[in-house]
């Protein structure tokens, strides 16, 4: 089975969940007596993959139903009314060698919870278009590649500013840290520079202070927050706010923390 990306067992990322759950929401709005309700909670059981199946054999007709469901296929066009799938966010280049942001790794995971990509923001109204590593306020952020500083610091969110750094294959924002970063614009780093530290963010109420960190293809230009109309989107058509490039950083990050920056 394939929810709308390739197939997976068990937990899976929390970007993949979502769009199971999409399906599942769909599969549920769509279903008919005796057809029963599945469960929505983003893993590709073999409820779901049955469901699908009926789904197929019922509604699109299909000879011979093979319980999967592609962005732009049949199946995903008759659950979504017609509509193609907006295409999944891409991993950064494998092969690109990059360090990790802070000198340890936090013990808070970036692929679960409130702290990962594609979360819900905003009671559903929006997703979370990065991960958030926690670290106490001052903690120092390196350069996760070789780059050039193409904007701020600048204000960023609840008091706290933002980088941008082109690191040649991808571009990155380094959100939520410290208004005196330690590069601007214009400077170039290399990899595994400290380039700011954390900020502290204030008027909310969160577990720790943290870095956001945005990752993008660089396919796009211009402003990396934007309206709902040319945002990219989940799966499910909930927009990120952000520009039409935005990737998801977990790979990235998933990569970078077996190469450490040194400390100081």
């Amino acid at each position: 089975m394939s929810s709308i990306t390739k197939p997976v067992g068990g937990p899976v990322p929390n970007l993949v969940r979502a769009e199971v759950m999409a399906v599942q929401k769909l599969l549920n709005k769509n279903r008919t007596p005796p057809l029963p309700k599945i469960a929505e909670d983003g893993l590709e059981g073999p409820e779901t993959t049955a469901a699908i199946g009926e789904f197929q054999k019922r509604v699109v007709k299909m000879a011979r139903p093979d319980s999967r469901v592609d962005p732009d296929g049949a199946t995903w066009r008759a659950l979504n009314g017609g509509k193609a799938a907006a295409p999944a966010p891409a991993e950064p280049p494998s092969g690109d060698a990059v360090s990790f942001p802070f000198a340890t790794v936090t013990g808070y995971s970036w692929m679960t919870s409130f702290r990962a990509f594609a979360s819900n923001r905003s009671g559903g109204k929006r997703a979370h278009a990065g991960c958030d590593l926690y670290y106490p306020k001052g903690t120092i952020i390196h350069a996760v590649k070789a780059g050039r500083v193409v904007r701020g610091p600048y204000a960023f969110y609840a008091s706290t500013y933002a980088l941008e750094v082109d690191h040649g294959t991808f571009l990155v924002r380094y959100g939520e840290v410290q208004s005196h970063a330690f590069v601007k614009e214009g400077d170039t780093v290399a990899a595994g520079q400290k380039i700011a530290k954390v900020g502290h963010l204030v008027g909310i109420s969160v577990p720790s202070d943290m870095l956001h960190f945005e990752l993008y293809s660089k396919a796009a230009g211009g402003a990396l927050t934007v309206g709902a109309g040319e945002s990219k989107k989940r799966a499910d058509g909930i927009p990120f706010l952000r520009r039409s490039d935005l990737l998801d950083p977990t790979a990235l990050l998933n990569r970078a923390k077996a190469n450490l920056p040194a400390a100081g």
